[in-house]
C-alpha cells in the first residue's frame, strides 16, 4: 500500500503500544511512525491511542507534529482497540469507508464491516487469524530505524606501505640498548663502575702496602746505623 493515492474518506488508527511501543524513545518513535505512514493512504486522517503513562512526552509532540490524534486510554489490556473501535464506527456514521489499522489484535476485524480493511503489521509480527481472513496485511520490514553503513569505496591499486617502528639500537656486545626511561643501569655504566672500584681498590692496597715497607726500611736504617760516640770534654789546666 505504499505510495497510495490521496483517500479523504480513510482512517488510520495506529495502537500506539502494539505497532510503536510503550516508552519507546524519541528516534525509534520517529523511525516507526515515518514507515507506518508510508504505508497510509495520502490525505487519511490519523488517531492514535495509549495511555498517557506509557508514552513519552517527546514521542507525543512527535505524533502531534505529523498531524497523528492522540486518543488518551486507560491501562487495561483492551484499553487502546475500545477506543479506536469507537472512532472508527463515529468515522463510518460520517462516511468513511478505507480503514488502515496498525495493530496485530483480532478485535480489529470487526471492522471490515464497515468497509475496506487494511492492516499495517512488521515483518515476522505475528497477526491474529481472524484479522488476517478480514483484511489485507502489509508487511513492513523491520530494518527501518537501523542506519545502514556507508558503502565501502574504491580499494587503491598501490595501498600505502605500512609503517614500522625502527630497529632497537645495540651495544658493543651486540645486546640491544634499553629504552631511555629504563632505570635498569646500562652495560657501559657497569662497567666504568667496576673499573672505578677495581683502581680504588688497587690504589688503597698499594698505600698500604707502601705504608709498611717504609716503616720497615726506616726500623732496618736505625738499627743498622753505628752507636754514637762521646768524646770526653778536656778542660784547661
Amino acid at each position: 500500500m505504499t505510495t497510495s493515492p490521496p483517500h479523504k474518506n480513510a482512517l488510520v488508527l495506529i495502537d500506539v503500544e502494539n505497532t510503536i511501543g510503550a516508552h519507546a524513545t524519541r528516534p525509534v518513535a520517529a523511525a516507526r511512525l515515518t514507515a507506518l505512514l508510508a504505508h497510509a493512504p495520502a490525505q487519511a486522517r490519523v488517531v492514535a491511542a495509549c495511555a498517557p503513562e506509557r508514552i513519552r512526552p517527546e514521542v507525543a509532540t512527535i505524533l502531534t507534529g505529523r498531524g497523528v490524534k492522540i486518543l488518551p486510554t486507560g491501562t487495561g489490556p483492551d484499553a487502546a482497540d475500545t477506543v479506536l473501535l469507537n472512532r472508527a464506527r463515529q468515522a463510518a456514521a460520517h462516511g468513511v469507508t478505507h480503514f488502515t489499522v496498525a495493530s496485530a489484535d483480532a478485535a480489529f476485524a470487526a471492522l471490515a464491516t464497515l468497509g475496506e480493511l487494511h492492516v499495517l503489521a512488521w515483518e515476522r509480527q505475528p497477526v491474529s487469524a481472524a484479522l488476517a481472513k478480514a483484511a489485507t496485511v502489509h508487511r513492513i520490514p523491520r530494518n527501518h530505524h537501523t542506519p545502514q553503513p556507508p558503502p565501502p569505496g574504491p580499494v587503491p591499486d598501490h595501498p600505502a606501505p605500512a609503517v614500522t617502528a625502527p630497529p632497537a639500537p645495540h651495544t658493543r656486545t651486540g645486546q640491544p640498548a634499553p629504552p631511555p626511561n629504563d632505570p635498569r643501569p646500562s652495560w657501559s655504566t657497569a662497567r666504568r663502575a667496576a673499573t672505578a672500584a677495581a683502581v680504588l681498590f688497587c690504589a688503597g692496597f698499594a698505600f698500604g702496602a707502601g705504608t709498611a715497607i717504609g716503616n720497615r726500611l726506616i726500623h732496618l736504617t736505625i738499627n743498622a746505623a753505628p752507636p754514637p760516640t762521646h768524646r770526653k770534654r778536656q778542660w784547661p789546666a
